[in-house]
């Protein structure tokens, strides 16, 4: 027997409620598409977040945790993870789902067997992350694993459930919100214990695991995103922990998230270990003005398009150049919208920082929003950022934190 520990190793667990809303929205978008039932296999890559869809269906995942699902349009929803250790774990992590069964690593034999038991033979077939994410356009489905159900079931079509998922998970509830808000006041406390480390000495290696004792020691879950950049000029924010110590000028520029019960909060943080330049000083002032325009500006029925526009010639009336990602969803994996802030020509053109442009923003919708302002051709901004949600008189920013640039002198 395992020792689960209070309320179930001390997982948070939505209501029943969130799990009828959630169950109905989507059977509803299914019904829409005539799906007969949506599959999903395991991809925990990107930080748990290229199996999200199946963790919203079936409150089973993250920490690693490898699931599979068959959701049809009306029966029980099935889960498949490794072996009977996770099976007793999720029935005690979680009060969704009774019907959990084990894979022993081979996937597609057990999501066949329960398709059987579910008459698919002639099914339509929504196949989860197919194509068309956000951060993988190409998909997250190992292709070995959907050859064997195709095999099995030769007079089924099998369609692209991505989009289907997408609408449905784009709007947050308000325990959804709330789980958001849990997450960026975790990074609020990160942020002000990485700035009371900082210091010339300090290995960068220490700091980004302060980063993470501070992230697990106030119920966040692992692993999620964490990038770290200290130097000369503007670093690189990247996914390393350099065996590196601190040094006196060197600027720390960081983009972090934290996540509580999978749902992910995402905020952006810089420092100087010394004086900072006049210039980079300006253009954070410039991007903490721009940020608080655009929450005013920013409320549902408004379209993603206009708040580009307006971005653009806040930063430009400002002396400085609108570039980078201005903002994305948040929310249990890459939800969208994904919107580029970037000026015409430039790298971010292509159909998947495109595509939301003509969308307009609702209520629930809740994203990171980061609004850079470029100086010059430095490499990277730069900037403020923090969680901001979609509420029905306008928006309002997840984190407490006061926006600060911080000089850190002694």
């Amino acid at each position: 027997m395992i020792n689960s520990g209070e309320r179930g190793f001390g997982l948070p667990k939505f209501s029943l409620a969130e799990r009828e809303r959630r169950w109905g929205r989507v059977r509803e978008l299914m019904g829409q598409e005539k799906l007969d039932a949506i599959i999903g296999f395991p991809n925990q890559s990107h930080w748990d977040q290229f199996q999200a869809d199946i963790r919203y269906l079936t409150h089973i995942g993250g920490h690693q945790t490898e699931v599979a699902v068959v959701f049809p349009q009306s029966e029980e929803p099935t889960a498949f993870v490794r072996g009977g250790n996770e099976i007793e774990w999720w029935n005690i992590a979680q009060d969704w789902l009774k019907d959990i069964r084990p894979s022993r690593r081979s996937w597609s034999p057990p999501l066949i067997a329960r398709m059987k038991e579910l008459k698919l033979d002639n099914a339509r077939i929504g196949v989860s992350g197919l194509s068309g994410l956000l951060r993988a356009p190409e998909g997250t489905v190992v292709v070995g694993m959907l050859d064997q159900v195709r095999q099995a079931f030769p007079n089924a079509q099998f369609e692209n459930a991505t989009e289907i998922l997408q609408e449905a998970r784009s709007i947050k509830s308000h325990e959804e919100v709330a789980w958001m808000e849990r997450a960026a006041e975790i990074l609020d406390q990160v942020v002000a214990a990485i700035l009371a480390k900082a210091k010339p000495g300090v290995m960068e290696n220490d700091m980004v695991a302060t980063i993470w004792q501070t992230i697990i020691s106030n119920g966040g879950d692992y692993p999620s995103m964490t990038h770290w950049g200290a130097g000369v000029d503007v670093p690189w924010a990247c996914r390393i922990a350099p065996h590196r110590p601190l040094q006196a000028g060197d600027m720390i520029n960081t983009e972090l998230e934290a996540k509580y019960g999978g749902y992910i909060a995402q905020t952006v943080q810089a420092a100087c270990l010394g004086k900072i330049p006049t210039e980079l000083k300006h253009a954070f002032e410039v991007s903490v003005k721009v940020f608080d325009e655009l929450v005013k500006f920013m409320k549902p029925g408004v379209f993603y398009r206009d708040v580009i526009a307006c971005y653009q010639e806040l930063v430009r009336e400002a002396g400085f150049i609108p570039k980078g990602m201005l903002l994305h969803g948040r929310g249990i994996g890459e939800d969208r919208p994904q919107i580029t802030g970037e000026v015409e020509g430039d790298m971010y053109t292509s159909a998947t920082y495109t595509q939301h442009l003509d969308l307009p923003l609702v209520e629930g919708n809740v994203f990171v929003l980061k609004p850079g302002a470029m100086p010059g051709d430095a490499p990277d901004s730069i900037r403020c950022g923090d969680t901001v949600v979609i509420e029905k008189n306008g928006a309002r920013r997840l984190g407490k934190r006061k926006f600060t640039f911080p000089e850190i002198l002694g």
